[in-house]
């Protein structure tokens, strides 16, 4: 949708400008622009570190901990543990 302006049309989303005189029976449904694409090389955890944890697998301590309420509101939460060290998962409830 394009809205009028000091020199013809604008669009509010892309910026595209067009003048008075040649959008007269003419339709732009959509015109591409430019867009900046994001790559993530490594994601970081941001779960806290509980480290007293022992893992099961390797048996190093530190790993990274998730509460989710996974049964019905009156029961305690599940806690769900990410080795640091071999990235083994485990649950506890």
């Amino acid at each position: 949708m394009l809205v009028k302006s000091q020199n013809g049309f604008v669009c509010p989303s892309c910026g595209y400008e067009a003048e008075k005189d040649s959008i007269k029976g003419t339709r732009i449904v959509n015109k591409a622009s430019d867009k900046e694409v994001i790559m993530i090389s490594e994601e970081k955890s941001a779960e806290p570190l509980d480290s007293d944890a022992v893992c099961p697998k390797c048996h190093s301590t530190g790993a990274y901990f998730l509460l989710k309420q996974t049964r019905s509101a009156d029961e305690p939460e599940t806690k769900f543990y990410t080795c640091a060290t071999c990235g083994h998962r485990w649950r506890e409830y």
